[in-house]
């Protein structure tokens, strides 16, 4: 596999419509561009004969946690190509992104996701903290809310810091 970290501005315009039909694939329902809510700062594509096989798109951001902020990586639409699953490829991305923060002070990854194993495999822990973010619907932006993201939170630390029980303030939209 030709693993690559691409920051979002450098993408191809092939490189875009590759990333697109994996998501497709990955979750159904997927809106009709690369991003969900927000693009994501870089990206993590892995390559077999020029096919696309993995993905993984991250957001570099402050994060605050029960009165402390902390940089982190948003770990958002992670996939690997059906063909391709069952190698450990994910685990890969996850340990790629892990030595980056390790090298770069990044204090946690933090994910949201309905099936955990393959995070639980690879160090994260499932939280219940009271969370609030910036709503975004389509294209525009609708407010704060404030709830629970209950068995769907995710956390990894990176260095010596603590995951706290207190409120988490995504400062802008939830990955």
């Amino acid at each position: 596999m030709e693993l690559e970290r691409v920051e979002e501005f450098a993408l191809t315009s092939l490189q875009h419509q590759h990333i697109q039909q994996l998501l497709k694939t990955a979750f159904p329902g997927y809106p009709d561009r690369t991003f969900y809510r927000q693009l994501p700062d870089f990206r993590y594509i892995g390559y077999q004969d020029e096919r696309l096989m993995a993905h993984m798109a991250v957001e570099h951001r402050l994060l605050h946690n029960a009165g402390q902020v902390y940089p982190v990586f948003g770990v958002m639409d992670l996939c690997v190509d059906p063909l391709f699953q069952r190698r450990r490829i994910a685990s890969h991305l996850l340990d790629q992104l892990t030595a980056l923060g390790k090298a770069h002070q990044i204090d946690f990854l933090v994910l949201i996701a309905s099936q955990h194993q393959l995070y639980l495999d690879n160090g994260f822990r499932l939280v219940s903290n009271p969370c609030v973010w910036m709503m975004i619907s389509g294209d525009q932006s609708m407010g704060l809310t404030r709830r629970s993201v209950k068995h769907s939170l995710m956390v990894k630390p990176l260095g010596d810091q603590q995951w706290k029980e207190g409120l988490v303030d995504f400062l802008g939209p939830i990955f």
